[in-house]
């Protein structure tokens, strides 16, 4: 392919391609094993998963470029991002967490694409960003921002990789079809139409089946899509036009004075600054002796204590004798003709205190680290059930490196320091105080210098431990910032390269490094000031005793004089390693106090419940789920869900929909108690699961997230984590999720006559038909690129970076299969799959695997949920409607309906409604068929 400037150039291939590849390849972040491509370095990148910052979504926008408010304003306006802003509390100064938590994948998607489009690059590479947004949206994207002609993209050249190719393809002056890892059609439209084929008829459809409007909805101003359910959302705000020509600055001005306002009449309201991130909360002053006792209690009590203590004092009592020993030696040295022992005896005496000291410090030494790694397991054990047993929120609202900082350097300082550092203090203390009594007992003038001096040592040392404490309290808490910035580092390195931030990062990282490395140069700093007052104030010592000595030679002969100068010469050294040991106990003890920290983190249910209060083994056994009168809660006293209450019956397949804050996601979220009711109950067969232990629950309903996660390791262990099913049921499952080829090709002529008439109707499933005129008689498999599942034990590199978004969410499904839940909970589980595959994976829902279960649908394509048995229409945190889809799309003035008119597929979608209701009904009406029947009858009836 040759792609020339500021064209609109649409590859687009199945699921079953790695599109992004292409995309990768373009930036060199794919290793071409042959060939050549060139292309510009002035790229923006779109990913298809939207990286972006832990920071405010304007400086996710700016991504390091000058502010441009024209610029700005005009980037939010083609990416539909206005009347989102108007929702958030702190508009687009709202901080939007690691990985972009608090915004849907939608949101992130669309500030992502700002970002390139603000951007000077020329050349946007865009990969699937119309799959995270609904159909208004989408349409709002691709003739202002994609398509447009707003000064913002003249002469900018734009590849995008998408599903949506009916939608696209009037728009575009490049079009390669990807199919099997190679370029199966390419050119402009014109010669493409040229060539004929069902890809001249998806070629030659008339604009207007793409911008075929519903009733009223020439009217109607573009709408924010969002699935993450905002607390305290303005519904009348969320239909804020696109349009809205007030800049952003003239909203926060706004917001300020509003929150000033409300501070003046009430000072203490809780008034949220658009801020998620809190500042990591750093202990003052002295440890606390709790802190202390708690450490002690962990090694093992006042029995292991008093052991050690034993140790201590003992070992130093060995190092005593052997001085004194000496001093005897000397002592009968200075007369060798009485002398009664040669030099043997008193070496011989002298290595056998030195073996004795030895043998005691060995002793001690085990005993510490047996209630060293005691404490350090028992304090890991607690830390690691507080932190993976915390509420959702902890994780929102706190960054990854906070939590690793723990874990490393604070546990590795439990670990290894603490008990060391505990002993040492011991030793010196006894060392100190074996020392003054030494020298008073000989020369009992020394304890008014003696007294005098510790004034001074204590004077010194308490600015010393005042400043070095507060120090390493700073050094731990800057550590945090520097793992997070690694981690968006290795999370985003694709885009940072793509928009050639390298230095701007690099620039960044320096300044962290700097900020964490200051406490610690500060600290040896300190250390060097104190050395310097010990030493003089040793010289002070040594020197008064020897002056003493000397004023009493006549009391003290030779050799004790000589022991009590030794032990005076080294007091100084003593006394800087008593200071410097506490202040180093006092120091590592803040790890203890920030491990401790997450220890009283706020924790979900239990993941069991007493023995006669869990629900029986087989529960849930029918499906049948019962909501009453549920309300949900963020924040006290602001529902996200306002008492909803609705039944749905044993294996019925139910869509959920609704707009910006309707509360979808928090109804699904509420399904696995990751969320807890305010009031009201969800009961599944008869059970309320607020009774029901969270392990229990979860592991008995499934949920495929948007964001599907998986794990490094096989694909064995990522379908079946606990070795619970047969090799031949994940095989079986991934075929039926289309990961690996069928036995035979499935795909009959009636299905793809089906396809093709939907061509004519102006329907997007024309992506699917072009694909199928690549090779009409491929089976659905992956193909070339599907390599990774040649076997189970193929590694899935960690969060599955080794495949696609679309394989991703195909390999959650194949999860979801292997369980066989009878509750499945879909969030946009097949947003990032083309239209085909997605009818495919329909039919596999509709099959015997999932016949049983019931089965919650949150999905933005609503031909995804047109035939389900009902639809679930939610509006501002309410059930405004729930019926089947052909009642609803019957009737006149509803909102499923005025849903449907705003995608340009009302008829199309009626149509498929009201097939799915004839064959319900028909179903309803005949005998059971055989099962062989069951599992074709699906494939036929799509």
């Amino acid at each position: 392919m040759t792609l020339t400037k500021g064209r609109v150039v649409l590859p687009t291939a199945d699921a079953r391609e790695l599109d992004a590849r292409l995309a990768g390849s373009e930036y060199r972040e794919i290793i071409e094993l042959a060939g050549q491509g060139t292309v510009m370095t002035n790229v923006a990148y779109v990913a298809q998963e939207a990286w972006l910052r832990n920071a405010t979504i304007r400086d996710n926008i700016l991504f390091g470029e000058r502010f441009d408010v024209e610029r700005y304003e005009e980037a939010l306006r083609m990416c539909a991002l206005k009347p989102d802003l108007r929702i958030l509390i702190a508009g687009d100064q709202t901080e939007i967490g690691e990985r972009g938590i608090t915004l849907s994948g939608g949101q992130k998607q669309r500030v992502a694409l700002a970002r390139a489009v603000y951007s000077s690059r020329r050349i946007l590479l865009i990969d699937d960003c119309l799959s995270a947004v609904d159909a208004h949206t989408a349409k709002h994207i691709l003739h202002a921002c994609l398509a447009g002609s707003s000064p913002l993209m003249q002469g900018r050249t734009r590849v995008l990789v998408t599903h949506h190719v009916a939608m696209c393809l009037p728009h575009s002056s490049y079009i390669a079809v990807m199919n099997d890892g190679r370029v199966a059609l390419s050119g402009s439209p014109q010669e493409l139409r040229a060539k004929g084929g069902v890809l001249s008829e998806i070629l030659s459809l008339d604009r207007s089946a793409d911008t075929q409007k519903g009733e009223g909805e020439d009217e109607e101003e573009a709408r924010p899509e969002n699935e993450a359910d905002v607390p305290g959302v303005d519904a009348d705000a969320a239909q804020a036009s696109v349009d809205d020509p007030k800049s952003e600055d003239a909203y926060n001005a706004e917001r300020r004075a509003a929150r000033a306002r409300q501070l003046e009449l009430d000072p203490t309201a809780d008034l949220s600054d658009g801020l998620l991130v809190d500042d990591e909360e750093r202990e003052q002053g002295y440890v606390r002796p709790e802190v202390w006792l708690q450490y002690m209690r962990m090694c093992g009590g006042w029995r292991f204590w008093s052991v050690v203590a034993g140790f201590v004092v003992l070992t130093r009592f060995g190092g005593i004798a052997q001085s004194y020993w000496v001093r005897i030696w000397m002592s009968d040295s200075n007369d060798p003709a009485t002398s009664a022992h040669g030099i043997v005896f008193w070496l011989g005496i002298y290595s056998l205190l030195e073996m004795l000291s030895t043998a005691l410090f060995m002793v001690a030494w085990l005993v510490e680290l047996g209630g060293s790694i005691r404490a350090a397991r028992l304090y890991h054990e607690r830390l690691f059930e507080r932190v993976v047993n915390a509420v959702p929120r902890f994780f929102d609202k706190t960054p990854i490196g906070r939590v690793i900082s723990r874990f490393s350097r604070d546990m590795r300082t439990i670990d290894e320091s603490i008990i060391g550092l505990i002993v040492s203090l011991g030793m010196q203390i006894v060392q100190v105080a074996s020392v003054f009594v030494i020298i008073s007992s000989v020369v009992p003038p020394f304890i008014v210098i003696a007294l005098a001096m510790t004034c001074a040592y204590a004077m010194v040392a308490v600015y010393y431990l005042n400043a070095t404490r507060e120090l390493k309290r700073l050094d731990s808490i800057s550590m945090s910032p520097l793992l997070s910035l690694f981690s968006e580092l290795i999370t985003g390195v694709e885009s940072i390269r793509a928009f050639g931030a390298q230095s701007q990062y690099t620039k960044e990282a320096m300044n962290r490094v700097n900020v964490h490395n200051r406490p610690y140069y500060l600290m040896w700093g300190a250390n060097r000031w104190l050395c310097t007052r010990i030493e003089f104030s040793g010289c002070i010592v040594s020197f008064s005793t020897t002056v003493l000595i000397i004023l009493s030679l006549d009391s003290i002969d030779a050799g004790l004089a000589g022991f009590v100068l030794m032990y005076a010469m080294s007091f100084s050294g003593y006394m800087l390693w008593f200071i410097r040991n506490y202040s180093e106990c006092e120091i590592s003890m803040n790890s203890v106090e920030r491990v401790n920290q997450y220890l009283v983190l706020d924790q979900e249910a239990p993941a069991q419940v007493e023995p006669h209060s869990r629900p029986p083994t087989d529960w849930p056994r029918t499906g049948n789920v019962d909501v009453r009168n549920l309300t949900i809660e963020y924040v006290p006293d602001t529902p996200v869900l306002h008492a909803i209450s609705f039944s749905v019956a044993h294996g019925e397949k139910i869509g959920v929909v609704g707009r910006t804050g309707a509360g979808k996601s928090t109804l699904s979220l509420a399904f696995l108690r990751f969320i807890e009711a305010a009031q009201g109950s969800i009961v599944i067969d008869g059970v309320d699961i607020a009774h029901v232990g969270l392990e229990d629950l979860r592991r008995n309903v499934t949920i495929i997230p948007q964001d599907p996660v998986l794990f490094n390791g096989t694909i064995r262990f990522n379908l079946d984590p606990f070795d619970e099913h047969p090799d031949q049921l994940l095989w079986d499952a991934l075929k039926r999720t289309y990961l690996v080829q069928q036995e035979q090709d499935t795909h009959s002529e009636e299905s793809t006559q089906s396809r093709k008439s939907s061509v004519n109707s102006g329907s997007n499933n024309s992506s699917a038909v072009a694909l199928s005129t690549v090779d009409e008689d491929a089976p659905p498999a992956l193909g070339r690129m599907g390599g990774v599942f040649t076997s189970l034990d193929a590694e899935i590199k960690e969060n599955g970076k080794n495949l696609s978004l679309g394989q991703r969410q195909l390999v959650a499904l194949a999860r979801a299969l292997v369980r066989r839940s009878r509750l499945v909970v879909m969030d946009e589980a097949t947003a990032s799959v083309d239209f085909d595959t997605d009818a495919r994976i329909q039919r596999t829902i509709r099959g015997l695997e999932l016949v049983d279960s019931t089965l919650f649908c949150i999905a933005h394509r609503l031909r995804t949920i047109i035939d389900y048995d009902r639809v679930l229409v939610l509006e501002n945190g309410q059930i405004v409607e729930f019926d089947t889809p052909r009642n609803l799309l019957q009737t006149k003035d509803s909102h499923f309906r005025s849903m449907c008119e705003k995608t340009g597929e009302l008829g199309h979608l009626l149509n498929i409604a009201q097939a799915s209701a004839s064959k319900t009904s028909c179903r309803l009406t005949q005998s059971p068929e055989p099962e062989s029947q069951l599992e074709s009858q699906p494939q036929q009836s799509e």
